[in-house]
């Protein structure tokens, strides 16, 4: 079970819209996933609201369970959304919880030790944080081994990072409990120099902390959590739904960097093989390089026509029509040795690969996704 936390000290940085569609996107590849609402906003529990009523019991009764006559466990407050797809909601009740927590030996591992009850039944754990550092975010931190830091282009943001990074060597020095730390750019533009600077400096100075998409800035966001539903049940046809799509996309294919041990545990609960027995890759997928050239993929079982365009065939999707089959549009390409730019064109729409969380601006407006065909090789 992965379990990560979505953290950052900056509120308005968009980290329940990212904890939300992260958990639904994810819920969308077949991964179980449970969603932990810590803030005492309930923003991610307003998020899902759709078909759900106040709950009995909140996430508060989990971590101070003296209130009630018998201890509460995770499972006696865990409501499914969709399929896939559980919360653990919260309400203002959990602000209470840092007072009634701050005489309890161990208050800061209620939320770890809750999570032993359900750790087999989910591939991924998702904890939604409150925009603060205290008794709930470092529950939420020493319950996970990885955090996503969801940062907007703005100077606070960079000073938030900091502060984060020091609260993460905090733990490290003083419970002996490494974390594991990606960092998110949201709330994207791109059309201020300054915004472009931020998005420069953030990533000069994270390095390889930082996760290659990037959330853009998209109204459909807004709306889509006000109706109480996740992107991809609001809006198809927005940046929000592709940007959000690659974050779990790169979020899944760092799968194969977990230790042995997790990677194992994932395999057993999706029941599933990197190949199937007829040696067939599982698709769609990212781009694969094979002994026959790199198969493109993309699931789009309503279009009526998908061409493939890039720096491989001059952008000229005509002549590049991509062969359908089962709800997915497939085409093998020889390519070079190098580093190319494509697109998608479904029924006339150009759109960057969803499988794909690699992406670099391009000179018309909007990403294009990338290979690198370089340092992705068949085994």
């Amino acid at each position: 079970m992965r379990s990560i936390a979505v953290a950052n000290q900056k509120g308005g940085c968009g980290k329940s819209i990212t904890a939300i569609n992260l958990s639904a996107f994810l819920a969308r590849e077949n991964r179980r996933v449970l969603l932990i609402d810590m803030d005492p906003q309930g923003h991610a529990t307003l998020g899902l609201q759709t078909g759900f009523t106040s709950p009995a019991r909140t996430i508060t009764d989990v971590l101070v369970w003296e209130l009630n006559d018998r201890k509460t466990s995770l499972r006696d407050v865990i409501f499914n959304i969709r399929p896939n797809l559980d919360l653990a909601p919260s309400d203002i009740l959990l602000s209470t919880a840092s007072e009634k927590l701050a005489s309890v030996f161990g208050r800061e591992t209620r939320l770890e030790e809750a999570l032993d009850d359900v750790r087999d039944q989910y591939h991924y754990v998702i904890v939604d944080c409150p925009p603060s550092v205290g008794v709930l975010t470092f529950n939420a931190l020493m319950a996970c081994s990885e955090v996503i830091i969801p940062l907007d282009p703005s100077f606070f943001s960079l000073h938030g990072i900091g502060k984060m990074m020091e609260t993460l060597d905090l733990l490290e020095r003083k419970k002996e409990h490494s974390i594991r730390a990606h960092a998110l750019l949201t709330l994207y533009s791109g059309r201020s120099p300054f915004a472009q600077e931020v998005a420069s400096d953030i990533r000069k100075h994270l390095g390889g902390k930082t996760l290659n998409a990037t959330i853009r800035y998209s109204v459909k966001l807004a709306e889509a959590a006000s109706h109480g539903v996740p992107i991809c049940d609001y809006c198809r046809r927005c940046v929000g739904f592709d940007d959000y799509q690659s974050l779990a996309n790169e979020i899944l294919q760092q799968e194969a960097e977990l230790p042995l041990s997790e990677r194992i545990k994932i395999d057993e609960l999706m029941g599933i093989m990197s190949e199937n027995a007829s040696g067939e890759f599982p698709l769609p997928a990212a781009p694969i390089p094979t002994e026959n050239g790199v198969l493109f993929s993309l699931k789009a079982p309503e279009a009526r026509r998908v061409q493939l365009a890039g720096d491989f065939n001059s952008w000229t999707p005509d002549g590049s029509e991509m062969e359908y089959s089962n709800g997915v549009w497939k085409k093998m390409l020889e390519l070079a040795p190098g580093r190319y730019r494509y697109r998608f064109v479904v029924d006339g729409r150009w759109q960057r690969d969803p499988m794909n969380a690699s992406v670099e601006p391009s000179p018309f407006g909007d990403s294009d996704s990338v290979i690198d065909i370089n340092r992705i090789n068949p085994e």
